[in-house]
């Protein structure tokens, strides 16, 4: 039986989302959510950035469908323990208000104040609707910690980092969107395990949404997402995240979803820390995000996002498999997924700022290229 519910869930977020897309672009030009080509930007002609439109769209089809199937087609959603707290009308608010940053940063630019207070306010309805990680288990003795007033703050932040992670990595074609439906995947089997059908069928219309939109955004891209996109997709990952993983379980596995998402948080956390060690703002752009990297390797985008895709499917694998074990498997894979993540940032050189002495002796020892061979 709910096989079928996640079809349904699933169809109906797909096609709303793939009609959706061409009203996105006509909305786009309209208002002038428009990225024209320029130093930063990989796109070498105008293109509407408001598919998230598409996106915001689509999922909120899927979860109507959701709802009028609970209360007119008894359907059964199982255990939703973790989620019964919740007050759905003010997180549909909370994701809206998200959703609405990013469109007027679409349209009309913020300064980086102004955006983010935007984002801790929206960040904030969320976690008013219930939405919060509340308590932990200790690492030795597995009992349940209160996290008392550390509560409202940690999980705005935790919000916020998924957000701005997404927000960052949508750099290429078909980026973002793909990580996302990687994630999205990838959350839904953990969702499962614990029984929540609500979220399982929340993460089919994330995915379902996110392929849809590949269908246009995937390069050559004919639109782009848009912080309105990124933005909405940061934030339903944020909320499957702590209501389906994060509360009442142990800080190894509340760092599952980090993991999920280990290619966006890699590639925001080198960025940070460039920025820091050259006195720069954090919030100051760059051309050193991984992406980039491969680019200058000599990758086309699409083999540059296929391998993205690839190492984020790799990370996803590592973070199901530390919620599925535990006790010394656990801590075996997550050394392992320390190893991995810090040959991929030498290789990629994501902290060459950083460890500028050590590249400056490599490079004499190596001669240069203009395109840097990564293995």
């Amino acid at each position: 039986m709910l096989a079928w519910q996640c079809a349904i869930v699933f169809s109906v977020a797909f096609v709303v989302a793939y009609a959706m897309v061409p009203a996105s672009k006509a909305i786009a030009l309209r208002l002038g959510g428009i990225d024209y080509p320029g130093e930063r930007r990989v796109n070498d002609h105008a293109i509407p950035r408001m598919g998230g439109i598409a996106l915001y769209v689509g999922f909120l089809a899927g979860v109507v469908v959701m709802v009028i199937g609970v209360n007119y087609f008894s359907w059964d959603m199982g255990n939703v323990l973790a989620i019964v707290d919740v007050n759905y009308i003010q997180l549909l608010v909370g994701v809206t208000l998200m959703f609405a940053v990013g469109i007027v940063d679409d349209v009309t630019p913020l300064a980086p104040r102004s955006k983010f207070a935007g984002q801790i306010l929206a960040a904030a309805v969320v976690y008013g609707a219930g939405v919060d990680i509340g308590m932990v288990r200790g690492i030795f003795t597995g009992e349940l910690l209160e996290l008392a007033w550390l509560d409202m703050p940690l999980t705005i932040l935790y919000i916020l980092v998924f957000v701005n992670v997404v927000n960052i990595i949508d750099g290429l074609d078909g980026l973002a969107a793909g990580l996302v439906a990687i994630m999205a995947i990838s959350l839904m089997f953990l969702c499962l395990r614990r029984g929540n059908f609500v979220l399982v069928m929340a993460c089919f219309a994330l995915f379902a949404c996110c392929l849809a939109f590949l269908r246009f955004n995937f390069h050559p891209a004919s639109v782009f997402m848009g912080d309105s996109g990124s933005h909405l997709l940061g934030t339903v990952v944020a909320v499957v995240s702590i209501l389906g993983v994060v509360r009442t379980q142990s800080l190894a596995v509340s760092l599952v979803p980090l993991v999920i998402a280990g290619v966006p948080v890699m590639d925001t956390t080198a960025a940070v820390i460039r920025r820091i060690r050259e006195g720069k703002r954090i919030d100051e752009a760059d051309m050193e995000h991984v992406h980039h990297r491969l680019l200058d390797a000599g990758f086309s985008q699409r083999r540059a996002v296929l391998s993205l895709y690839a190492l984020s499917a790799l990370f996803a694998l590592f973070g199901y498999n530390m919620n599925v074990f535990s006790g010394p498997v656990r801590w075996t894979l997550m050394g392992v997924f320390a190893i991995v993540l810090f040959v991929v940032i030498a290789r990629l050189r994501l902290l060459e700022p950083v460890l500028a002495h050590h590249y400056r002796r490599q490079d004499k020892a190596e001669p240069r290229r203009t395109r840097r061979k990564l293995y």
